[in-house]
């Protein structure tokens, strides 16, 4: 069983070690053991905290975590931990949707410029946006 300090589990996950504190104050990371003042991190903790980088990363707030947390540690709470799953597969869905809609328009700025570079270097017409517009 491998451990690690505060100070390399915040670079592990790209988080100040403020964070991973303001993390146990919530109850999110819990039985952190402290040696000589320092916390002590084992593989457990680092498990749960990939659970909260995923689901915070894709939208999930901190108050929606530890409502999940609290369902999954109830057996009888399993309806719940599905509703709350489901909820939020559904806004990381349309967050993908406006994702895709947006690399699209990128796409075709960039097609447009592109175009525009080339057409200018080359002294030809240059293009139309309208021609680019989906």
């Amino acid at each position: 069983m491998s451990t690690h300090s505060i100070s390399e589990v915040a670079a592990m996950y790209q988080l100040t070690p403020a964070t991973l504190r303001y993390y146990e104050e919530l109850g999110l990371l819990y039985d952190v053991e402290k040696q000589h003042n320092h916390r002590i991190y084992r593989d457990c903790h680092l498990q749960r905290l990939s659970t909260i980088c995923c689901f915070k990363n894709s939208g999930m707030s901190l108050k929606e975590l530890q409502t999940l947390f609290q369902y999954q540690s109830q057996d009888d709470n399993l309806d719940r931990v599905l509703t709350l799953l489901h909820t939020h597969q559904r806004k990381v869905d349309r967050q993908l949707s406006d994702l895709q809609k947006a690399q699209a328009q990128i796409e075709r700025k960039i097609a447009y410029y592109t175009a525009l570079n080339n057409a200018k270097q080359a002294h030809l017409p240059l293009p139309d946006w309208q021609d680019y517009k989906a």
